[in-house]
């Protein structure tokens, strides 16, 4: 049974509302962080041979720019649509809501911003350890690995704009995707798992919300999840590979990896609730 009740998640707890300031100068350090690793490390985590610093630079601050604009931009239409809905939940209940007590608009969308901006290089870092067998087109990476712990740690809303970012930077040129990827994701065999990862990422944020963030609940979360993934992702590969050769492909080579990453993320997030809820508890302690 799924309860109906909206729990805290962890990204809430580990980005909570502040001051504006303090998330714009986090979202830039993040953004930098994130368009310097792409500049350096195009492919994987091999450093360029004989890197053109100035290249590097320019490249850097352009993807700079992609990461703040697309984490901002996507973070305020989050946050136009959440004031839409509340809007109509307010009509429709006849509540009025205490705009004093919330954030802004725009400071809302600033600390959205630095979530998914965040969570977005984590993805991409997962991303980087890919390994290709034989002739297969889709290699075998940590991405599902990133989405999981995005999902688990983000919740389904912004689950789903995180990932939605993170296509957008992969699609316009950036080298995010896996071994350093990069491409249309409609012209990429391996694109339909892209699309996958956005409803990775809510179904899981949406049972993570809901109280299924502990213990096997958050196993079979996240297998469910991992299994709507493979939907998208064979059918896109179908055209590139034939449906004979797509289960060999798509598939099958993933299954093991898929387990253990399972099991790798059902762990990691309570292990970080545990330090949170312990440092938490240790501040109320000495106070």
């Amino acid at each position: 049974m799924i309860t109906q009740v909206k729990a805290k998640t962890l990204g809430q707890v580990l980005f909570p509302h502040g001051q504006v300031k303090v998330y714009t100068i986090l979202l830039l350090l993040i953004g930098l962080v994130a368009a310097a690793f792409e500049g350096i490390f195009p492919s994987r985590f091999d450093l360029m041979d004989s890197p053109m610093w100035g290249n590097v630079l320019q490249d850097a601050a352009k993807n700079l720019g992609l990461v703040v604009c697309f984490g901002l931009a996507i973070a305020y239409l989050g946050q136009l649509v959440k004031a839409q809905t509340e809007t109509v939940e307010k009509r429709l209940l006849g509540v009025a809501l205490d705009k004093a007590l919330s954030p802004t608009l725009l400071s809302a969308a600033m600390i959205d911003a630095v979530r998914i901006v965040s969570f977005g290089l984590l993805i991409t870092l997962f991303a980087r350890m890919s390994v290709h067998f034989g002739d297969n087109p889709v290699p075998i990476t940590g991405q599902t690995l990133g989405v999981l712990l995005t999902g688990a740690a983000l919740g389904s809303r912004l689950g789903v704009l995180t990932t939605v970012a993170y296509i957008a930077q992969g699609s316009s040129g950036m080298h995010v995707f896996a071994g350093g990827g990069y491409g249309l994701f409609w012209e990429l065999a391996s694109g339909g798992y892209l699309l996958g990862f956005v409803l990775t990422a809510f179904v899981v944020g949406f049972l993570v919300e809901r109280g299924w963030d502990r213990g096997t609940r958050l196993l079979v979360a996240m297998l469910i999840g991992n299994i709507l993934l493979y939907i998208p992702g064979l059918i896109q590969l179908s055209y590139f590979v034939g449906w004979d050769k797509t289960f060999a492909y798509g598939l099958y080579p993933f299954i093991p990896g898929d387990l253990a990453k399972l099991y790798i993320a059902s762990l990691s997030v309570p292990t970080v609730w545990a330090v949170v809820n312990y440092r938490h508890w240790n501040r109320l302690t000495w106070k």
